[in-house]
């Protein structure tokens, strides 16, 4: 009688101690979890704000570009000149 009570308790001391291993275990998962989600978060906000200088960034060398190019072939190409200022004329 003795050896089966020595038994349970010996089961339910290890079961305790198993719960409560895999309960702090669990508890530490969740915060590593939330580091990592908050990291995330950081990583994400700083790639978008990067992400939308490059595009404002790509956006005026575009447009630069495109209006040096428009220039230059117009003075090459087509052989246009720079307006000169005139007085105004009346009709």
């Amino acid at each position: 009688m003795l050896a089966i009570i020595k038994k349970k308790f010996i089961i339910n001391i290890l079961l305790i101690i198993s719960i409560v291993s895999i309960s702090i275990l669990s508890i530490h998962w969740h915060h590593q979890m939330y580091l990592l989600h908050k990291n995330e978060m950081i990583v994400k906000s700083n790639y978008e704000r990067i992400n939308a200088l490059n595009r404002q960034l790509m956006m005026e060398y575009s447009e630069l570009e495109s209006g040096i190019t428009i220039y230059q072939k117009s003075k090459e190409e087509l052989l246009m000149f720079v307006p000169v200022e005139t007085e105004e004329i009346s009709i």
